[in-house]
């Protein structure tokens, strides 16, 4: 009888879970030309915009910006910034703003796109691809990498940016991009 209640005791004795969650911590990390760019250092606004558009066909196109803009205030197309824009023309009807997959310039074969993006008139992108590969609650984690033309070195540079656990905005004050795709 002992035993029984023991037993008893025991499967319904609960204990209290200590355990504590650990913070999820953004990180970025950008590299120009393999020159390490301290983002967090050399950038003060580091912005991301994300925008699911039902289009009149009814289906469904998003963008994902993330922006790095050189001085604070408003972002603007005008001020030195670097951007790195992941569009997808033909997306999943959910509520992410952006979904996992390759994001490849040119899109040709794909309904997926990318570009990187540096301030000028005549900056474009030659080749691009990236990796959307986690997506929790709009939270994102993945990379990119591509040639861009830069018309203020007058050159052509391959830039890499690595991003972990990015909460995406919908705020339209962090990017001028939502009007163009």
């Amino acid at each position: 009888m002992k035993r029984l209640l023991l037993l008893i005791g025991l499967l319904f004795w609960s204990c209290e879970d200590e355990r504590v969650e650990i913070p999820v911590v953004e990180d970025i990390g950008m590299w120009v030309n393999g020159d390490i760019i301290p983002v967090y250092d050399y950038y003060e606004s580091i912005t991301t915009f994300g925008k699911k558009i039902i289009q009149e066909d009814g289906s469904v196109k998003k963008i994902f910006v993330i922006h790095f803009q050189k001085d604070l205030g408003r972002i603007s197309p005008e001020k030195e910034h670097y951007a790195l824009i992941f569009y997808d023309n033909d997306a999943k009807d959910n509520n992410d703003l952006v979904d996992l997959g390759v994001y490849v310039n040119p899109d040709t074969a794909s309904s997926k796109g990318i570009v990187l993006e540096i301030v000028g008139a005549s900056d474009y992108t030659t080749n691009g691809q990236g990796i959307i590969n986690e997506l929790h609650k709009n939270v994102v984690s993945g990379y990119a990498e591509g040639t861009f033309w830069n018309p203020y070195r007058e050159e052509f540079q391959n830039g890499l940016v690595v991003f972990e656990n990015l909460p995406i905005s919908t705020d339209t004050t962090n990017t001028f991009y939502s009007e163009y795709y």
